[in-house]
């Protein structure tokens, strides 16, 4: 695992110590459940958001998303794609993976000298309860100019490598009209995003199962 994912791995052997799980045949759901209730522990959400918060102030002023994602999906998911409609991924790549029960961080920033925003999407892939292969993409929209407009937050999950075909205009039209705040549930996942108002906001991403 990178230096930008935080917390331990929440495994079947996690479970196994667990006395309510001792004898029990554990599942991906299982494994989602107690991820999704050790979402803050031992200051792993926190430890995140330092993370992020210390490379902005590294990279200075101007328009940018300080992005924190959870995985409570029952297993490791990976890192299949990104698309920038405007600025670029900061000193931090995406985490290429983050296993259950850790929270990746990273900072999507303008492009220098630019009168451009922060307007982005990642993919993870990973597996629903059935075991079948699903992309989660996760979107922020962080525009330069308030004037009239201000930040959006989308997510969707789809069948795996949907997003190896170019839908990114779709998206992008939706995106920007959907506020601060989505969640969507497709074939058994569910994935949570919401982000602030201000030029350089904390964006949040949740990826779960449905009965975690």
């Amino acid at each position: 695992m990178g230096s930008n994912v935080f917390g331990n791995p929440i495994t079947t052997k996690t479970l196994e110590q667990m006395p309510e799980y001792i004898g029990k045949k554990i599942t991906r759901t299982d494994r989602a459940h107690v991820a999704m209730n050790m979402k803050n522990a031992e200051g792993k959400d926190v430890k995140a958001r330092e993370f992020v918060e210390d490379l902005k102030e590294k990279w200075g002023n101007g328009v940018s998303t300080l992005c924190v994602i959870y995985n409570a999906t029952g297993d490791t998911i990976r890192h299949v794609g990104s698309n920038d409609w405007y600025g670029h991924i900061g000193d931090s790549p995406y985490p290429s993976e983050i296993a259950n029960g850790q929270w990746g961080a990273f900072l999507h920033v303008k492009t220098s000298g630019a009168s451009s925003g922060s307007v982005a999407a990642t993919v993870y892939r990973g597996l629903n309860e059935a075991g079948q292969v699903c992309d989660w993409m996760l979107s922020w929209y962080n525009p330069w100019s308030r004037l009239f407009d201000d930040n959006q937050a989308y997510t969707e999950i789809r069948e795996g490598h949907h997003y190896e075909e170019d839908h990114w205009d779709y998206i992008y039209n939706i995106l920007k009209n959907k506020g601060l705040s989505y969640t969507d549930n497709w074939n058994g996942c569910i994935s949570s995003v919401s982000t602030g108002s201000s030029t350089s906001p904390i964006f949040e991403g949740v990826m779960k199962l449905v009965d975690a």
